[in-house]
């Protein structure tokens, strides 16, 4: 094996599109009370927490009055949930995580979600078992961008930053495997494509647009700046 023994993956939006059925049922939220959800203000919480960005506080600074925040987040969690159920992964990471077994490659989940959400899908999709490690947000001090998630995973596998490739959607997960001085392949989706990930080390339009043999070799050859 080359100096690549191990891949990290983001969950949402990047295994499953969680993403975009979250993001539009806010949008549709805000759309009912007369405003508009701005992708770059949902940016700030892509991939991380509330802390980025809170749907709530950012609609009731638009409205300048209070709405009732359980009555919203309830409709958004339904929405959400149905739209989310019965999707299947995303377009080539079935493939890309058959491939990196049968080269013997370590594999974990690094997430901003809470574990129940993160294992609960991953087994409905019967992913769960294709991987080494799972750490999400209670098992950091941090979530991203700061790069906690993608050191905890990399101790996880028995692994250093060299070692490993992470795969991400997101401009805040992006900025995080950075900081953990680990290769980034970004994989915008439909929310993400509209955004910044430029600073990935490389941009796929899906996972396995190239052989991950390829894809290995360029991550052995780069050099990932600090």
């Amino acid at each position: 094996m080359g100096l690549i023994k191990g891949l990290i993956f983001d969950f949402d939006g990047l295994i499953l599109d969680t993403e975009e059925p979250s993001y539009s049922a806010w949008a549709q939220i805000y759309t009912d009370h007369g405003v508009e959800l701005d992708i770059n203000n949902w940016a700030g919480g892509l991939g991380s927490s509330e802390a980025g960005f809170n749907p709530v506080a950012h609609l009731q600074g638009m409205l300048n009055h209070t709405v009732d925040e359980a009555m919203l987040r309830n409709t958004a969690r339904i929405s959400t949930d149905q739209a989310i159920h019965g999707l299947k992964p995303l377009p080539g990471i079935l493939t890309t995580l058959i491939t990196a077994r049968q080269m013997g490659l370590k594999l974990a989940v690094a997430s901003s979600s809470p574990r129940s959400w993160v294992a609960g899908h991953l087994k409905r999709l019967d992913l769960y078992h294709f991987f080494n490690y799972v750490v999400c947000m209670e098992d950091v001090p941090q979530v991203k961008p700061a790069p906690d998630l993608f050191l905890a995973a990399l101790s996880g596998l028995g692994l250093n930053s060299p070692e490993a490739i992470v795969f991400e959607d997101s401009p805040n997960g992006i900025t995080a495997a950075r900081r953990a001085d680990i290769f980034t392949v970004a994989i915008p989706n439909i929310v993400s494509n509209r955004l910044n990930t430029s600073h990935a080390n490389l941009v796929l339009p899906r996972i396995d647009a190239l052989p991950l043999s390829e894809l290995l070799q360029n991550a052995e050859t780069a050099e990932v700046p600090a």
